[in-house]
């Protein structure tokens, strides 16, 4: 609603040493879930060590449209938080400003997690501040690979 996605929609770059985490989002509207329909975004993503792909790159699914792009996609949300949720706090965010809850799947390991967005600028610089965290468990599997995506608070910064 209110075109809210749309400011997430973008290349994101985030360099920490010899790694590279790239992510590109794509809002998508009237997407059916099941239930109902919604907006959403989606997107996928590259994680490079050393130059090389470290995991699958999931870019080449960007553009694919599937019966239900949030289950498929590796990255996918549209729930809106506010300044005080739980999860991540936001003091410094504006007092109507919206940031986006999603899930990220490390699809060369089958894990979820949270991911956590926020749209801002810094420096003159547009960037996505996100928050990976809170992995899923996997039950089915107790020797489950670990999660090898980014984790925790960083900047990504608009290509």
């Amino acid at each position: 609603m209110n075109n809210l996605l749309n400011q997430f929609e973008g290349t994101y770059i985030s360099t920490h040493g010899n790694k590279v985490f790239k992510i590109a989002l794509v809002k998508k509207i009237k997407q059916y879930n099941g239930s109902y329909y919604e907006d959403l975004i989606i997107g996928e993503y590259q994680h490079i060590v050393n130059g090389n792909l470290y995991l699958q790159d999931t870019m080449s699914n960007l553009n694919i449209t599937y019966n239900n792009q949030y289950v498929k996609h590796a990255i996918a949300g549209s729930f809106v938080i506010g300044n005080n949720n739980r999860r991540w706090k936001c003091p410094q965010c504006e007092p109507n400003e919206k940031r986006l809850s999603a899930k990220i799947t490390d699809v060369g390991k089958g894990r979820t997690a949270d991911f956590l967005m926020r749209r801002t600028v810094v420096n003159g610089q547009q960037v996505l501040q996100v928050k990976i965290f809170d992995v899923l468990p996997d039950f089915e599997d107790s020797n489950a690979p670990d999660f090898s995506l980014p984790m925790g608070e960083f900047t990504m910064f608009k290509q």
